[in-house]
C-alpha cells in the first residue's frame, strides 16, 4: 500500500471537532487513516490558528465555552499523535527542486501580509517539507481544504486537493480503495483534483 500524505488546513481540523458541512468526511480521512494508508500532517500554523476559530465560534454563540474547552483539550492529542507538526523544524534538503519561498508567493498571487496570506504558510508546509523527497507520485502531498482562494493557489502550484464539502466519504472509499484507479491518475470528479502526472 502506498502512503497517501495529506495535509489539513485549519478548517479541515475543525471540522473534525465540530458538526458542520464537510465534517462526516473529515472524519472518515482521521478515523480511516491506518485503513486506507495515509500520513495526516498540519502545519504549525494551523495549530496556531485552531484555538482562535474554537473560540470565534463562542463568540458567534455556536459553541459553548464548555464545549470549546473540551474540545482544546481534546485536540491536544491529536495535534500530538494524528495531526503531525511538520513545519517547526529546518527545512530539509531537496532532492529534486527548491524551497517554496513567502515573499515570491506572495507577489505572485498579489496577496497582502496579514490580510489574505494566511494559507501560503500551509501551503508551505506541504512543499518545503513534505514534497522535497522526490516521493513516488502516488505519494505526493494534497491539501484537504474548502477555502475557495486557497483551492485555487494550491491547484495553480500543482498540488492535489480534496475538498471535504464537495466530497463524501462514498467518493474517498472509491477513489481510494479501487484497485483500477491509481492515487496519482488525472481526475477531477467534484471536489477531487489530483496532481497532473
Amino acid at each position: 500500500m502506498t502512503m497517501k500524505v495529506l495535509i489539513l488546513d485549519t478548517c479541515a481540523i475543525v471540522k473534525f471537532f465540530i458538526n458542520e458541512c464537510g465534517s462526516e468526511t473529515v472524519r472518515y480521512i482521521v478515523d480511516n487513516r491506518a485503513k486506507l494508508g495515509l500520513s495526516l500532517s498540519a502545519s504549525i500554523f494551523a495549530r496556531l490558528e485552531f484555538e482562535k476559530l474554537i473560540w470565534k465560534k463562542v463568540a458567534y454563540n455556536n459553541v459553548s465555552k464548555s464545549k470549546a474547552k473540551s474540545i482544546i483539550e481534546s485536540a491536544n492529542t491529536y495535534f500530538s499523535l494524528v495531526f503531525h507538526i511538520r513545519d517547526t523544524y529546518p527545512i530539509p534538503e531537496f532532492k529534486i527542486g527548491r524551497p517554496m519561498e513567502y515573499e515570491q508567493i506572495i507577489k505572485k498571487y498579489d496577496l497582502s501580509i496579514g490580510q489574505n496570506d494566511r494559507d501560503i504558510l500551509q501551503l508551505m508546509c506541504a512543499h518545503n517539507y513534505l514534497g522535497c523527497f522526490g516521493l513516488a507520485e502516488e505519494s505526493l502531498p494534497h491539501i484537504v481544504t474548502s477555502d475557495h482562494n486557497f483551492l485555487k493557489i494550491t491547484k495553480a502550484e500543482g498540488y492535489g486537493v480534496i475538498d471535504p464539502e464537495k466530497l463524501s466519504p462514498q467518493d474517498l472509499h472509491r477513489k481510494w480503495t479501487s484497485p483500477t484507479k491509481g492515487w496519482n491518475r488525472r481526475r477531477e470528479i467534484r471536489g477531487f483534483s489530483v496532481r497532473p502526472e
